[in-house]
């Protein structure tokens, strides 16, 4: 499971700098398209190891990893928060955290770590 968590890893950060240079080409990123995606991979360690455990901390992990990937390939701070969020994850994070990508990225932390914990324990 550890080997899975370092290969979402690494899919997370390619990923970023995917739509990073997307939006620096100022094309359109298909989130919806992302999120299917996204699932159809999840689906696999599911099927592997039936962890949800895992699941939850793979989520989070894109949430950490790729967040913070995206903002420093675009050349923007590791805590960046967009003003104008397109992403259903990314809006619900704005109306949460507001602009207080600090927190937000602390919370996202404490979480994964709670499914790490819960995963190995």
């Amino acid at each position: 499971m550890i080997l899975t968590l370092i290969i979402f890893t690494i899919v997370n950060i390619l990923l970023a700098v995917i739509d990073s240079r997307l939006i620096g080409k100022r094309r359109r990123i298909l989130h919806g398209l992302n999120g299917l995606i996204y699932a159809a991979i999840l689906a696999v360690p599911y099927f592997l190891f039936h962890n949800l455990w895992l699941i939850g901390a793979l989520l989070f992990n894109r949430m950490l990893v790729f967040n913070i990937a995206l903002s420093l390939s675009r050349g923007k701070y590791w805590d960046y928060i967009s003003p104008a969020p397109k992403a259903i994850t990314d809006k619900i994070a704005k109306w949460i955290f507001g602009n207080n990508g600090r927190l937000m990225y602390a919370v996202y932390l404490l979480i994964f770590a709670g499914f790490i914990v819960k995963l190995f324990i």
